[in-house]
């Protein structure tokens, strides 16, 4: 049996106050908007960014994975588009641009206990994911970039 999971972005509020500010929330960091070479995915919509693309800007800025989840911080950068976009809806669906260099899998019980790490490759991603969340000690996930270690977005069980 297949475990069902939920794809949790960044909170809207979250990328419209970088937008607005061009300072990381809770830290106050100055946030910078530059053309990204390669694409970056964002943390909302969890598309790719199109390189050479005025519409396609990026803000890079500080962010907390466990914010609003855990009591200890574990900052690190992530990008959001800086023209307005939409948070990723096809919850139930790893999202297809995220896996092109394979993903990391960081499972953690509540009270942010880390439990195991798993790097899998993008065409294993979606199951491994289903996999992890099946394991009843595991609340929920952190998803982070292969090739880069950042933040990606949070999964757990549906």
């Amino acid at each position: 049996m297949t475990t069902a999971f939920r794809i949790i972005p960044i909170d809207e509020t979250v990328a419209k106050e970088v937008r607005t500010t061009l300072r990381a929330p809770g830290y106050g960091h100055p946030a910078y908007t530059e053309d990204i070479e390669g694409g970056a995915p964002c943390r909302l919509c969890l598309a790719k960014a199109e390189p050479g693309r005025d519409s396609e800007r990026m803000i890079l800025f500080t962010y907390d994975a466990f914010q609003g989840q855990e009591e200890l911080p574990l900052p690190g950068p992530v990008y959001v588009h800086e023209r307005d976009c939409v948070p990723y809806a096809d919850t139930g669906r790893f999202p297809p641009h995220m896996v092109a260099s394979g993903v990391i899998l960081d499972a953690y019980a509540e009270g942010r206990r880390p439990l195991h790490e798993r790097a899998v490759d993008q065409d294993r991603a979606e199951a491994a994911l289903a996999d992890v969340l099946s394991q009843p000690d595991v609340d929920y996930v952190h998803v982070r970039s292969r090739s880069a270690g950042c933040y990606l977005f949070t999964a757990r069980r549906a």
